[in-house]
């Protein structure tokens, strides 16, 4: 048996919070996923900026994640090869920290995961109010389990001098179950997701105890000022005004004899990470070998989770209406679409991969010439190295999500174009276009002024062209993920400090 850990623990540099106690992560999923072949045993961390921006935080301080352990997921066959669980020593695998697991039944993961989180809490927060199920009577009920198991967890396994980060729509309810049992913890929240204006907010049920969930916080943390200051407003609307006071100018709640501080922390990305990637020979001859299988002269790209919050379906109406206005691009441009699979047993995602799919055929149909193609479609997951060889060769990006919290994968193309060449289409509902202002930005709803953007990403003078570019890629190093980690633990020492 071998135990393969594949990460370089000094991969990415380390940004060391001043005080004392572990890091304590609580999320949903694992950091670490566990495969095997026969008998061999291969360690991988999970993709993402989270676990990118905390793990070497927590093996340097030999902090705690604690998560719902996917099991399925941790014996798997490759090449048609079966492991024997039984001959397996699974306490000698040497994780880089503690990973505690919370054990979840089926049935809760069907009602809290699947139910629950994400067909009310993913589609309301986004603004898809048609897409919410608020009739499955066993949804609120495994929600409420599920986040009583994970705050169970946290207090069974911290203790005062920890720092309790609790991570996500999943886990709103965690805070304040864990500050009745525990009143002294430190205990902080980010969600990841927008947090809705007010009349919609107001539309879910329950919505006081997931406002009093969320206030068993001592700092909140949102992507962007607008979302903190929506927050904000539902707990002065909805909550017993003789409970609450609000100090808007300093964005603190005092609440049960506390003060609570509310926040904005953009999240980012490993900027130097992935410059030195792309800088590298290696990726650069990727990069080239990959420019030569698409004979046009421009090429643009996406890549997003298949997902309705992302506007892929839209982006693709922009695209036929690109082709039908400015037929000068047919058989000059193409367009490649890269769609990771996410959430593939909810019905509403297996709908939306089949319309997505029809709609690129029905436009590679319409325009299609001799070896020439307008949309490459790709359905599957790319690691980071092949989705930046993508973003190297591209002219233009189109990022329109109909709503999202940050998007990152924006980010990702400014810091891939080392030479400046690309341009950045930016939709103005993502939390990113707060800060990549430089980004030609469109309205995703309206898909005209897509394809309008589309022409002059195309056809912007290259002088233009490099200064937008270089101004988004000095936001994007300025202002990386290591800043949102110290910006974040910062305003939480303070919060902790004045509570």
């Amino acid at each position: 048996m071998t135990d393969q850990n594949t990460l370089d623990s000094t991969a990415v540099p380390v940004i060391e919070p001043n005080r004392s106690g572990r890091l304590v992560i609580v999320s949903n999923r694992e950091p670490y996923t566990i495969q095997t072949h026969g008998n061999d045993i291969r360690i991988e961390r999970m993709p993402g900026g989270l676990v990118s921006a905390l793990d070497p935080v927590l093996r340097q301080r030999d902090g705690l994640w604690i998560c719902w352990e996917d099991t399925s997921k941790k014996m798997v066959e490759v090449n048609d090869v079966a492991s024997d669980e039984d001959s397996i020593d699974w306490d000698k695998i040497q994780l880089p920290y503690q990973i505690q697991s919370v054990p979840l039944t089926q049935e809760e993961i069907n009602h809290y995961y699947y139910g629950y989180a994400n067909t009310r809490l993913w589609p309301l927060f986004h603004y898809f109010i048609s897409k919410c199920n608020f009739f499955e009577e066993q949804d609120w009920p495994s929600y409420v389990t599920a986040n009583q198991k994970f705050a169970d967890a946290v207090v069974a396994h911290t203790g005062a001098e920890d720092w309790i980060w609790v991570q996500d729509y999943h886990l709103l309810l965690v805070p304040e179950l864990v500050r009745k049992q525990r009143p002294h913890h430190k205990i902080s929240l980010f969600l990841h997701i927008p947090f809705p204006a007010l009349e919609v907010f107001k539309i879910l049920p329950k919505r006081d105890v997931i406002l009093q969930g969320m206030l068993g916080s001592d700092l909140i943390g949102f992507h962007v000022p607008d979302y903190a200051t929506y927050f904000l407003d539902a707990v002065e609307r909805l909550l017993p005004q003789e409970d609450i006071t609000i100090d808007r100018e300093h964005q603190r709640i005092y609440y049960q004899g506390r003060g609570i501080q509310v926040g904005a922390f953009p999240i980012s990305i490993d900027t130097k990470k992935i410059a030195a990637l792309v800088a590298t020979p290696t990726l650069q001859k990727r990069a080239q070998q990959l420019r030569d299988n698409y004979p046009v002269k421009y090429l643009g790209v996406s890549v997003d989770r298949l997902d309705y919050t992302k506007g892929i379906l839209e982006n693709l109406q922009a695209l036929q209406l690109f082709f039908e206005k400015y037929p000068e691009y047919i058989r000059k441009f193409s367009f490649i679409q890269i769609a990771s699979p996410t959430r593939t047993a909810v019905p509403a995602y297996q709908r939306m991969r089949e319309e997505v799919e029809q709609a690129v055929g029905r436009i590679n149909g319409l325009f299609s010439q001799d070896n020439w193609v307008p949309i490459y479609y790709f359905y599957r997951r790319f690691s980071l190295e092949d989705v930046l060889t993508y973003f190297m060769i591209a002219d233009v990006a189109m990022i329109t999500p109909l709503r999202d919290g940050m998007n990152l994968v924006a980010k990702e193309y400014c810091a891939a174009k080392i030479d400046l060449s690309g341009v950045l289409i930016l939709s103005e509902l993502t939390g990113a276009a707060y800060e990549l202002r430089e980004a030609l930005m469109i309205n995703p709803f309206y898909i005209e002024e897509m394809a309008d953007k589309l022409h002059e990403a195309l056809t912007l003078p290259m002088p233009i062209r490099q200064a937008k570019m270089r101004a988004l890629r000095q936001t994007v190093s300025d202002y990386d993920i290591h800043h949102w980690l110290q910006s974040f633990m910062d305003a939480f020492t303070h919060a902790v400090n004045h509570r």
